[in-house]
């Protein structure tokens, strides 16, 4: 999953393309989590802006961006990854 940018519908309904703090993010989890497996996957993110979109990364995703972003952000990419959530 590309995270250097994101798909975001404005105010007024039009959708446009918004590069995303994909760096922050990382940087986020990186100094909140307590979990190796996490630290691993932040300096990933971090390096590059894209992850393997698996259940487990989704669910990472999920429960930092619900943390430090907005519902923008949240209209944007939760349904991308609860459709992987839930595919599994």
């Amino acid at each position: 999953m590309d995270l250097k940018k994101i798909r975001i519908k404005r105010i007024d309904g039009e959708f446009e393309d918004s590069a995303f703090e994909y760096k922050g993010l990382a940087n986020f989890i990186f100094r909140k989590t307590q979990d190796i497996g996490e630290l691993e996957f932040a300096r990933e993110l971090y390096k590059t802006g894209e992850v393997e979109l698996t259940k487990e990364n989704a669910l990472i995703l999920k429960t930092y961006i619900k943390e430090c972003f907005g519902a923008v952000v949240h209209e944007s990419l939760f349904p991308i990854l609860d459709k992987e959530i839930d595919r599994q």
